[in-house]
C-alpha cells in the first residue's frame, strides 16, 4: 500500500526521518548527503562511523517510543523529541498529526514511528 502525499503514515515518516538524521549528523558530524555519494565503498570510515551514530539515534528512540504506554508519555516524547529539530509541517498535516495524537489514534503514530525507526536504522 502507497502511502498518499499528505497522509498521516507519510507526515509521521517525514517527521522521524527529519530527527533521525539531524540527530544522526550532530552524533558524528557527517551529513547524509556526505555519505550518500560514498555509499558504494562500503569500507569508507565515515560511512561505518555515520551508520553506527544512525543505529543509536534509531535503537535508542525506538526502545524511547516503545517504553511509552499512554497518550500523555507519547504525545509528550513525540513532541519534545521527535519535533526538537525542525519540521516542516503544513497547517492541514498539522491539524491531521495533531488530531491523530490527542485523539484515540495515538497509538497508531506510536506504531507508525517505531515502524520509521526501524526501517532507518540501517543505510
Amino acid at each position: 500500500m502507497e502511502a498518499r502525499k499528505g497522509s498521516l503514515q507519510k507526515r509521521v515518516y517525514d517527521m522521524v526521518s527529519a530527527y533521525v538524521y539531524r540527530k544522526t549528523e550532530a552524533r558524528c558530524g557527517i551529513a547524509w548527503d556526505a555519505v550518500k555519494e560514498h555509499l558504494k565503498g562500503d569500507g569508507n570510515h565515515q560511512i561505518q562511523q555515520y551508520r553506527e551514530a544512525r543505529e543509536k539515534v534509531c535503537s535508542g528512540a525506538f526502545l524511547a517510543v516503545r517504553s511509552r504506554k499512554s497518550r500523555e508519555e507519547f504525545t509528550t516524547f513525540f513532541t519534545g523529541t521527535i519535533c526538537s529539530v525542525p519540521q516542516f509541517l503544513p497547517q492541514g498535516e498539522y491539524d491531521a498529526v495533531a488530531e491523530a495524537l490527542l485523539g484515540d489514534k495515538w497509538e497508531d503514530v506510536k506504531s507508525l514511528a517505531m515502524l520509521a525507526l526501524s526501517g532507518l536504522s540501517r543505510i
